[in-house]
């Protein structure tokens, strides 16, 4: 583990929507750099699977409705700490461009 990892302390300096002990550990709060909901994953790894990725996406689903946030995709992609899990929920642009097979 990195000796300071700011989402292994997760100190609670914004809303707080769930946390989750089963099926694993996570965190679902409102990310402090880009005020979207995020679910933070319970333990320090950078990886996540398939099954854990889609249980993480449902519960977000769930706090995106709830807020009438509207359509929304999931980005992964860990610029600012890379080596903990964490997936945000953002509101699709209506200009972003859709892929083959989506709504």
């Amino acid at each position: 583990m990195a000796e300071r990892c700011e989402l292994c302390e997760l100190a609670r300096t914004t809303r707080w929507f769930a946390q989750f002990y089963e099926p694993f550990a996570f965190t679902l709060l409102e990310c402090d750099s880009c005020d979207v909901p995020m679910a933070v994953l319970g333990e320090h790894r950078a990886t996540v699977t398939a099954s854990e990725r889609l249980v993480m996406q449902r519960a977000l689903v769930y706090v995106a409705e709830t807020l009438e946030l509207g359509e929304l995709f999931f980005d992964d992609r860990m610029r600012q700490i890379p080596d903990h899990y964490h997936l945000h929920a953002r509101v699709r642009p209506k200009w972003w461009p859709r892929q083959p097979g989506e709504a």
